[in-house]
């Protein structure tokens, strides 16, 4: 008997112990099916310590053996749930109403005076077939998985198996401590297969998990980085788009941990480190600069960054998010560029007619004035006088084609003759300025233009390119067919246009020349609009190219 006692102390010590991990994993974790394991154990242990200790009588009771075969029943529901559970199933509701039943069946043979083994048949065989079934589930829908699954599933199948016996040997003094010890042993083997089982579970979960965010990073089109700075400056991560957006390959800046900072665009290298540095007030915006790629390209990204700090407050590591926001930068300044064209053209339609009527009756009047013989004198004068009148009425004009409603005539016409025909006067202006002007006309298709609004376009362009090159040089016009488009290219041998004029390239009122208006390059994108034209540009120390891409039109 004294063995017996000690048995049963062993294993309700040994259950505790087991209740103890498991309620550990379950507030680590706050998994399910870790909660019904624990709960599951606690009604065992409270099983063991009020019944099988012998602390309550409960074979000879109505209540204690009620109370006896509820713990017992929700032993093995709870196990049960727990095994559906990490099989990602519902668990059947037929068992709850099976379970339901023996438990009434052991109550009504309790009731009709029967003997303890006949009692316990209809609820301890149910428990073994749930034990059994348990272990059926944990080998049949995981299979492959793991192996401490198909271990867990063949100890539940040999508990149950084990259990079938329990109502014929419980009163059987010489097997009871010899079931009990085997009983022991198995539960608990199942609860160190259980908590392999989870652990390796939870393992593999965990190593899915970090294989989808890393194939998530890795294909993420943004650069995404992380940048420890203590105890020595080193990138622990970046993804593969990087090359894609800065040119340099990850490896590049595993090498170089200076990288990051040295591809910042000098003059935004200060604002940069300014916003690595952490202030608890600064707003949480991403924060948007350039670049020099590596192949020297020009381009702008949005940066945003996450502060790691250690216990003292030190700032050890960033994590950050890189994005191209290059075409978005194009298109908020072509925006605001034709925002800006447009007022400007508004206002000149409104006002130009006003102020062109006066300048003409003013002019008529100088010229009358000057061939009266009392003015000879004054001749030289009357002249500058309109020569001024002129240069305000070209100004005007240049105004009227900022106009957004300005009307054109679109003719199929061929750009090639378009350029054919203005080139003895742009290369009057050329030879006045020691430059050369090479064409090189491939054969394109006929497009929709208004000739006049092309020909200033070329004016403007060609005359841009002469001013860029004081010195002398070759302007080089060609046109070319590209599948749907056909483009004009204009290329200067200057050097190239500064990076704060690039940015606003086409604002009007923009300009590097001391007596310029700044609208010529807005008047040439104003005019590619109307034309559903596209103006692009090159520019480097050796010279800027000026294209405008036309949409060839459908055949009809």
């Amino acid at each position: 008997m004294e063995l017996f006692q000690n048995l049963i102390a062993g294993a309700t010590a040994g259950t505790f112990i087991m209740i103890m991990v498991y309620l550990y994993l379950y507030v680590m974790y706050r998994d399910l099916s870790m909660g019904l394991w624990t709960a599951s154990w606690c009604t065992l242990f409270v099983r063991l310590v009020l019944f099988d200790s012998g602390l309550f009588e409960w074979r000879h009771s109505l209540w204690g053996f009620t109370f006896f075969s509820l713990l017992l029943l929700s032993t093995a529901i709870l196990f049960l749930w727990a095994a559906y559970l990490f099989a990602d199933k519902a668990l059947d509701k037929r068992w709850v109403a099976g379970g339901a039943c023996a438990w009434l069946l052991s109550i009504t043979f309790y009731s009709l005076g029967f003997s303890l083994s006949a009692r316990l048949v209809p609820l301890v065989w149910f428990v073994a077939i749930v034990c059994v079934w348990a272990g059926v589930v944990f080998i049949r829908y995981l299979k492959g998985e793991l192996l401490s699954n198909r271990v867990l599933g063949y100890l539940y199948i040999l508990w149950g198996i084990h259990t079938f016996d329990l109502p014929f040997l419980i009163n059987v003094s010489a097997f009871a401590p010899w079931g009990y010890t085997i009983e022991g042993i198995l539960r608990l083997c199942v609860a160190i297969a259980s908590l392999t089982f989870y652990l390796e579970q939870t393992r593999l979960n965990l190593a899915q998990k970090e294989a989808q965010y890393r194939l998530l990073a890795e294909n993420a089109i943004d650069v995404i980085y992380r940048y420890r700075l203590l105890p020595e400056a080193e990138i622990e991560y970046i993804s593969p788009s990087a090359a894609a957006v800065t040119g340099y390959e990850p490896q590049e800046f595993y090498d170089n941990a200076r990288l990051l900072f040295d591809i910042m665009h000098p003059d935004d290298i200060a604002l940069f480190e300014s916003y690595v540095q952490y202030t608890p007030d600064r707003p949480t915006v991403p924060l948007a600069l350039r670049i020099v790629r590596k192949d020297g390209v020009l381009s702008w990204v949005e940066q945003n960054l996450v502060h790691h700090f250690d216990n003292m407050g030190n700032l050890v590591s960033l994590e950050g998010i890189m994005r191209d926001v290059t075409s978005r930068r194009t298109l908020e300044q072509s925006l605001s560029r034709l925002d800006r064209m447009n007022m400007i053209g508004e206002m000149a339609a409104n006002v130009a007619h006003e102020i062109r009527n006066p300048l003409t009756t003013v002019r008529g009047y100088l010229q009358i004035m000057a061939s009266k013989g009392e003015f000879v004198s004054y001749k030289g004068r009357f002249a500058l006088m309109i020569d001024e009148l002129d240069r305000t009425n070209s100004i005007i004009r240049e105004y009227l084609s900022l106009a957004k409603d300005k009307l054109v005539e679109l003719q199929k016409k061929d750009l090639n003759s378009v350029i054919n025909s203005l080139f003895p006067l742009l290369e009057a202006d050329a030879v006045a300025s020691s430059i050369s002007i090479t064409l090189d006309l491939r054969d394109i298709p006929l497009l929709y233009l208004d000739e006049n609004e092309i020909r200033q376009l070329l004016l403007n362009l060609v005359r841009n390119g002469l001013e860029a090159m004081p010195r002398g040089g070759i302007l080089h016009i060609s046109t070319s067919r590209n599948d749907t488009k056909v483009t004009l290219a204009i290329r200067d041998q200057g050097g190239g246009i500064p990076a704060n004029i690039l940015e606003n390239l086409g604002t009007p009122f923009q300009t590097t020349k001391e007596n310029g208006t700044g609208l010529g390059l807005p008047v040439c994108y104003r005019i590619a609009s109307r034309h559903n034209a596209v103006i692009s540009v090159e520019t480097s120390e050796k010279g800027t190219t000026f294209f405008v891409h036309f949409t060839v039109p459908a055949c009809k």
